[in-house]
């Protein structure tokens, strides 16, 4: 299982866009509106048959991605994680991360 964990550390609600990119190009986008000083974890999973490059993101006037490196090599099951934060306390932007381990 592949996640993004959301934060919005803001006052008020703020809509997440996701994207994952795949070697077959952009899976659809789905949105999720995250209330003020909530996480919320979403699942985002590609077909078995292809191999995820970037995770794509939006919020506001913040578009970012994270490239997603070092999975092609690997035979077994992996979980990739990332995290998605609006308005993160010491960060004047938004911020978007892979965790560095791809156990589940």
């Amino acid at each position: 299982m592949n996640y993004v964990e959301l934060r919005n550390t803001d006052d008020r609600a703020q809509t997440f866009h996701l994207g994952l990119e795949t070697e077959s190009g952009v899976l659809s986008w789905n949105s999720h509106q995250i209330d003020a000083g909530i996480d919320q974890r979403v699942t985002v999973t590609p077909d078995e048959d292809v191999s995820p490059i970037a995770l794509h993101g939006v919020v506001e006037d913040f578009a970012g991605s994270v490239d997603i490196l070092g999975v092609d090599d690997i035979d077994e099951d992996y979980c990739l994680r990332f995290h998605f934060r609006y308005a993160y306390p010491s960060d004047e932007r938004p911020q978007m991360a892979q965790v560095a381990d791809t156990e589940c």
